[in-house]
């Protein structure tokens, strides 16, 4: 059986963090965070912005294939934070880091590729309210599909190929020590 790493979800969102730090490192904070963001977070936090947090949303069971082996799909979510900055407008800063998000997420293991299926299903969405109108704060969300393993696939036994070879009309089961070994390893 193949081994998943045992503390890929409290991981996960910090790995990611570190993969969009990565590309883009012009970002005063981005980290993993547990839950969703919201502007309550934001204020209770005090985020340096821009900024970036990662988080595990939702988990749901998908199918169950032979052994049974459970499949899951994780729901990940990187909240954009950005305020006006001098010659930026802030849904500007948001949707440039948001441009970077989409185009990097598509297919990321993260680094994973034993534990994590290719994320799949990317999508944005600005989170306007009179609240960030208010404290002139942009605060958008890229979601996307991600599929899990939590336990690994049972590893398949290794299969030697023999080949014989009999003669007609000394064949069949009766005659089976007749036969010649011409490929593989009895």
């Amino acid at each position: 059986m193949t081994d998943t790493r045992p503390d890929l979800l409290a991981a996960l969102p910090g790995l990611i963090a570190a993969r969009i730090k990565a590309v883009l490192p012009g970002l005063r904070e981005c980290k993993g965070i547990a839950g969703r963001f919201n502007l309550d977070l934001l204020k209770s936090k005090g985020v340096a912005a821009p900024a970036v947090m990662v988080s595990r949303l939702r988990m749901r069971q998908g199918e169950t294939l032979a052994g049974p082996h459970h499949s899951y799909t994780l729901t990940m979510g990187a909240f954009i934070v950005t305020r006006n900055e001098l010659g930026l407008h802030r849904d500007e800063g948001a949707a440039t880091i948001a441009q970077a998000l989409l185009r990097l997420i598509p297919d990321q293991v993260w680094g994973q590729p034993a534990d994590l299926g290719a994320a799949f299903d990317v999508a944005e969405e600005p989170i306007l309210s009179l609240e960030t109108e208010k404290h002139a704060v942009a605060l958008s969300a890229v979601t996307w599909s991600q599929p899990v393993a939590l336990a690994g696939l049972p590893m398949a036994p290794e299969i030697t190929p023999e080949l014989y070879v009999g003669q007609a009309p000394r064949i069949g089961a009766a005659f089976e020590d007749d036969y010649e070994l011409i490929g593989g390893a009895p």
